[in-house]
């Protein structure tokens, strides 16, 4: 399952914490609220929308001054008055909070004040591989009587208990994000980290997650635990006699969304590549040559799934294929136990 970049293909690469995050946010909001300020959600009307203010968020932390762009999200919200309210989600992810954290909370507070109108806002920090003092924390700027005081709210993911948030993944998806995370920042050995994700990939299946929900956290999971080809093979195969019991395909599933998306990938790119080309033939052949491209990567993916990282030689093998070649090894791959069997005609 693991898209692994490293050039060792026995070795996990370093995976990218802040898009995950962003992307699971975005697809479990209140779930998020509820689980790590719950007072706060308990404030907010879910049953209006909400909109996440992208365009505002760039313009309040887009430039240098502020620093590297962590796991930001800007959303607007209504309180049950019917009161508009932003909230400004922060989440550290790599490591401990800078130096200057409480200072960047309260520029990034002001900025929305002086910028859009004084709305009012409400200021939440997630610190995953850190503790805080308290729920909240305060940024102080005084001097003979003057000055400043900012106070916001602050989480820390490791005051968790683990079993803990296993009990709440069976109505709250972001427990099952918490636990890996949670098992990403532990320092522990691959066999270890391999019992973990499996551990917790099975709770999708124990509480029987709907299947868009499963796809999305099994992306999440398998984006921050990585694990070497050999034990991810394994992991896989354990995954399948789970799947054999409980009657449920979640990775099957997940697999044939990996393949969905290359292809549409390869769809968009070949009609760009046709429109640059000319408006009748070169608009045909840039989008069958994407078409065929765009099989051909989603090939590469479910093999990376599946088996692990792709020798050079079937990599290359896949590139050369033919329209017709790929297409049959895309059908023989959903059922195949090797790649051996995917590319054996006999």
């Amino acid at each position: 399952m693991t898209e692994n970049p490293a050039a060792n293909p026995e070795e996990p690469g370093t995976p990218d914490y802040d898009s995950p995050w962003k992307e699971a946010i975005d697809a479990w909001l209140p779930p998020f609220m509820a689980l790590f300020f719950p007072t706060v959600h308990a404030l907010i009307d879910w049953d209006r929308p909400y909109e996440f203010l992208d365009a505002e968020l760039q313009r309040i932390t887009g430039d240098s001054t502020i620093g590297r762009r962590y796991a930001d999200r800007l959303v607007k919200v209504y309180s049950r008055e019917g009161l508009e309210v932003w909230l400004l989600l922060h989440i550290e992810i790599q490591g401990q909070a800078e130096a200057g954290f409480p200072e960047r909370m309260f520029q990034y507070w002001y900025r929305i004040y002086d910028r859009f109108g004084g709305i009012e806002t409400i200021s939440l920090a997630l610190l995953t591989n850190d503790r805080a003092d308290g729920e909240t924390t305060e940024y102080r700027r005084e001097r003979d009587g003057c000055g400043v005081r900012f106070r916001f709210r602050v989480h820390t993911l490791l005051s968790w208990d683990e079993a803990d948030l296993a009990k709440r993944a069976a109505d709250n998806p972001f427990a099952v994000v918490a636990l890996a995370q949670l098992a990403a920042h532990r320092r522990s050995s691959n066999p270890e980290r391999k019992a973990r994700k499996g551990e917790i990939i099975a709770l999708l299946y124990r509480y029987r997650y709907g299947r868009d929900d499963a796809i999305k956290l099994l992306r999440f999971i398998d984006w921050l635990i990585r694990l070497p080809r050999g034990l991810e093979l394994a992991l896989r195969q354990e995954l399948a006699e789970l799947e054999e019991q409980t009657k449920m395909s979640y990775v099957t599933s997940w697999e044939r969304f990996a393949r969905e998306e290359g292809l549409e990938q390869g769809r968009r790119e070949g009609w760009q590549a046709g429109r640059q080309e000319g408006w009748q033939a070169g608009q045909q052949e840039g989008w069958q040559a994407g078409q065929q491209e765009g099989e051909a990567k989603a090939l590469l993916r479910l093999l990376q799934a599946k088996f692990g990282p792709p020798t050079p030689d079937l990599v290359a093998r896949v590139q050369a294929g033919e329209p017709d070649q790929i297409e049959a090894w895309l059908t023989r791959i959903l059922t195949a136990d090797s790649p051996h069997e995917v590319f054996d005609t006999h």
